[in-house]
């Protein structure tokens, strides 16, 4: 359903009956792990975006969420607003 690198890849499907009888299946909230110790810190340059950024530091443009998993901040969308910015980049689990 979901691509092998996708956070919601791992998650359990879930299923709902809503009031007509349809089966409504969905995925189960994901939790955002504890912020564990990172293993390196990557500068905002002018122009980043979050794709350009995971695409730096780990070689995929959509491993966007491990760089907002990194730096939780109340809008995600704001982790790159500043070039100069330090961002905390964590290890990315395999297997």
């Amino acid at each position: 359903m979901f691509d092998p690198d996708s956070r919601y890849a791992k998650l359990p499907l879930k299923e709902r009956t809503d009031a007509a009888g349809n089966a409504i299946r969905f995925v189960a909230r994901r939790i955002i792990p504890d912020n564990r110790a990172p293993i390196a810190e990557l500068r905002v340059q002018p122009g980043d975006r979050l794709d350009l950024i995971a695409h730096r530091a780990y070689g995929d443009a959509r491993l966007f969420w491990r760089v907002a998993d990194a730096n939780p901040v109340a809008d995600h969308e704001t982790l790159d607003d500043d070039a100069g910015r330090l961002l905390k980049l964590n290890q990315i689990e395999t297997g």
